[in-house]
């Protein structure tokens, strides 16, 4: 009894296009996306940071970020030129203790919006 199973080396090189077509799209469809940040989400310092680091698993062009206290009130921050980027970091200025957000939103390569929030508490027990 003799199996056959339907296809040959001509098959083969016939299907790889359309393999490698598949691969390319799936791969190119990934989004921009927030590798980390500092502070980080839900971090509790001791001192109020001097700046605030985004980091993107891309180039990206961050478009907005706006710095909250919990009770509403926007912290003003420095204006700053649009540019692509895996790194951003913004100067802040000084901040009393307290519960803060800060919500950013960013342009992909693919032209894709994408935004977010990171929250963070300063204490206040800086000591210098």
């Amino acid at each position: 009894m003799k199996f056959r199973f339907g296809f040959n080396s001509k098959s083969i090189f016939r299907a790889f296009p359309i393999l490698a077509a598949v691969t390319a799209a799936s791969s190119a469809s990934a989004h921009s996306e927030l590798r980390g940040s500092v502070p980080a989400a839900g971090e509790v310092l001791d001192c109020a940071p001097a700046n605030f680091e985004l980091q993107f698993n891309e180039g990206v062009q961050l478009t907005a970020l706006r710095l909250h206290r919990l009770d509403g009130a926007e912290i003003e921050l420095p204006r700053r030129s649009i540019r692509e980027a895996t790194i951003e970091t913004i100067d802040l200025p000084p901040l009393e203790p307290g519960e803060f957000r800060a919500e950013w939103r960013i342009i992909s390569p693919d032209g894709l919006a994408v935004g977010g929030a990171i929250p963070f508490s300063v204490s206040g027990e800086c000591r210098p």
